[in-house]
């Protein structure tokens, strides 16, 4: 393997061009925003987007989505990902995590805590009941994988209805 002579022999060169270039064709899809009101006051919010097309199985699917620490729907991979959900036939859900979206004020006196499960399971409620048909893929990136994880075994009532569980770059020690 030979890797390209600009871009390829640095990964700072490609994170750079990717920041710059992959910008300007990231896709923009298009989703309703949810709020709900958790018992302590704070509201949590996520975005919920339909499928393009019919799932290639025929069946109701959607995937729940953690982003990474501090990260949110309108985040460049999120969107990239979702889009691509959708065209091939999954409804996306993406928690919001307290604090990380500029034009949506705390009502609670916390924010989006590390570990914390609180809101991801509030969503998932949220589309168990709204959607009785659809199945789950479940699915964390960087922090949010840990806190997937940590939502899928706190309780068998949290894997009821959950095709697979997917953690993308977790991070596995908090302490180093």
């Amino acid at each position: 393997y030979i890797p390209p002579l600009i871009w390829g022999k640095s990964g700072h060169i490609q994170t750079a061009l990717y920041g710059k270039m992959g910008r300007v064709r990231s896709p923009h899809p298009y989703g309703h925003r949810k709020y709900l009101t958790m018992p302590d006051g704070a509201t949590a919010t996520f975005d919920l987007f339909e499928p393009q097309s019919e799932h290639c199985i025929g069946e109701d699917v959607t995937m729940v989505i953690c982003p990474g620490i501090a990260n949110h729907s309108e985040k460049q991979y999120i969107r990239t990902f979702v889009d691509y959900a959708q065209k091939n036939g999954y409804r996306c859900a993406v928690l919001n995590h307290l604090g990380a979206l500029p034009n949506i004020e705390l009502t609670s006196p916390r924010m989006f805590t590390y570990g914390c499960t609180w809101e991801f399971g509030a969503m998932v409620n949220y589309i168990k009941k709204t959607y009785p048909q659809t199945q789950l893929v479940v699915v964390g990136f960087s922090l949010g994988g840990n806190i997937v994880c940590k939502y899928m075994g706190e309780s068998q009532a949290n894997q009821e209805r959950v095709l697979c569980c997917v953690s993308v770059c977790q991070g596995y020690s908090a302490l180093r």
